[in-house]
């Protein structure tokens, strides 16, 4: 398993709320969460390639994630780009976007 840098993403609305709906969308998916709207870790099963794991931590209105693993088959900027593109509109987006 490999792991990759961490990174920064900006959001709207509150820790609390970016939390919940993100817990939700991880369990909804067979993941598990641990923590709290200030930080934790998770972890993801992801078809075919295994499963993603990692911690976060949140500072005001920015969440930084760190991927600790995941298949070597699933690149960094995959999993970042995913993340970018879901945690700054959390608020709006729908938990059956995964």
């Amino acid at each position: 398993m490999a792991s990759c840098d961490p990174f920064s993403v900006d959001f709207h609305g509150s820790a609390q709320d970016l939390f919940n709906k993100i817990s939700a969308l991880i369990h909804q998916h067979g993941g598990s969460v641990s923590g709290g709207p200030s930080g934790g870790t998770f972890s993801v099963p992801v078809p075919v390639f295994g499963t993603v794991a990692g911690t976060f931590s949140v500072s005001g209105q920015r969440c930084t994630i760190h991927i600790t693993q995941r298949s070597f088959f699933l690149a960094c900027g995959i999993i970042e780009n995913f993340v970018r593109s879901n945690i700054p509109t959390v608020e709006a987006t729908a938990i059956t976007a995964f």
